[in-house]
C-alpha cells in the first residue's frame, strides 16, 4: 500500500471515472448517489443535480459534502475528499453548457451532445466541493 502525490492524485480524479457522492443526513446513513463529475485543482469538483432533489438540499442543510473515486483494476487505487460544498443554481445558458460539458466527458461529443439535448428542463443546481481533505492511496 502506498500514497499518491498531489500532482498523482489530481491526474487520476481528472480521468474519467464515475464517484460516489456521500452527504451527512441527521439520525441516518450518509445519503450515497452515485456522480458524473468534472475537476480542477482550482476549482475542486464540479457535479450538476436537480436543484430540488434531495442531494441538493442536504448540502445545502451540511455545507459539506465527500466523494470516492475508485479504480477496480490493478494497480488498486481510490481516493476520498471531504470539504465545503456549495450549491448554486445554474441560468438556462449555464446549464446547458455545463451539463453537455459533463456529459461529454463521460458519454464522447455526439452521445453527450445527444443526452444534453434530451435533459429535464427542471432547475439545475451546481455544486462545488473544494476539498481540504484527502486520501489518495494505492494497493500493489
Amino acid at each position: 500500500m502506498g500514497f499518491m502525490t498531489d500532482d498523482e492524485r489530481d491526474e487520476f480524479v481528472a480521468e474519467r471515472r464515475v464517484a460516489v457522492l456521500a452527504i451527512e443526513r441527521d439520525g441516518n446513513a450518509p445519503l450515497l448517489a452515485p456522480i458524473w463529475y468534472r475537476y480542477a485543482p482550482e476549482t475542486g469538483f464540479e457535479i450538476c443535480m436537480a436543484n430540488d432533489s434531495v442531494k441538493a438540499r442536504r448540502i445545502r442543510a451540511t455545507g459539506r459534502a465527500s466523494i470516492c473515486i475508485q479504480d477496480e483494476s490493478r494497480p488498486y487505487r481510490y481516493v476520498t475528499a471531504d470539504g465545503p460544498a456549495e450549491t448554486r443554481i445554474l441560468t438556462p445558458s449555464e446549464r446547458d453548457d455545463i451539463l453537455r460539458n459533463i456529459a461529454q466527458r463521460y458519454l464522447g461529443e455526439r452521445s453527450g451532445s445527444a443526452y444534453a439535448d434530451a435533459f429535464p428542463g427542471h432547475d439545475e443546481a451546481l455544486v462545488t466541493i473544494q476539498p481540504d481533505r484527502w486520501r489518495a492511496e494505492f494497493l500493489g
